[in-house]
């Protein structure tokens, strides 16, 4: 991971939008060279990812699966049954639904084979949320929201402290940048389904 500060160049784009529709969920947009929020939750909330092995495989996944289908890891944050991910797009991006099914699948054979699954079902992912993220705002807020992920969920005081995230390098290359960031992008008013 590099120690340079987050900075983004915003394009605004005039084009024709691609947005897929699925019978029960609700639309996706896909644009090229765009952030995605994404967030993943186990199946009925089981805590599958409590062990450092499950988290460092997942994102293992989630590094292969990126580089694999050639967008760009940002940022991440793994907690015992969800994960949060900022994406940056491809200049095609329609391929993020197989992107999140490779990490699925992969990361649920090692769990069902290598994890201890208290339920008799070995289906291990509910489901994941995208957010394709056009305005900066926006951005620099979910930012902050997956690094305190771990805070907020009550796992450490200090999101410093959380080894399964990319915070921990970021706060150590430039504490008082970070500092600023959450206080000028604060995400307590986020509405974001996340209670796991």
């Amino acid at each position: 991971m590099s120690d340079e500060k987050v900075e983004l160049n915003f394009k605004i784009y005039f084009v024709e939008l691609d947005l897929k529709q699925y019978k029960h969920n609700p639309p996706h947009l896909f644009l090229p060279d765009a952030k995605y929020f994404i967030t993943a939750s186990i199946y009925l909330r089981r805590k599958l990812l409590k062990s450092e092995d499950s988290k460092e495989k997942l994102l293992f996944y989630i590094r292969k699966s990126v580089d694999h289908f050639d967008w760009k890891l940002e940022e991440w944050v793994i907690l015992d049954n969800h994960y949060h991910l900022m994406l940056e797009s491809p200049g095609s991006p329609e391929d993020l639904p197989d992107l999140m099914a490779n990490i699925h699948k992969y990361s649920a054979i090692w769990i069902n084979k290598h994890v201890n699954n208290d339920s008799q079902d070995s289906k291990v992912w509910h489901n994941y949320w995208d957010k394709c993220l056009t305005f900066e705002k926006s951005y620099y807020t979910r930012l902050n929201y997956i690094w305190y992920n771990p805070v907020k969920h009550r796992y450490v005081e200090n999101a410093e402290e959380w080894n399964f995230g990319s915070f921990g390098d970021r706060f150590r290359a430039d504490q008082e940048y970070i500092m600023d960031m959450k206080k000028k992008y604060p995400f307590d008013k986020l509405k974001i389904d996340d209670d796991f």
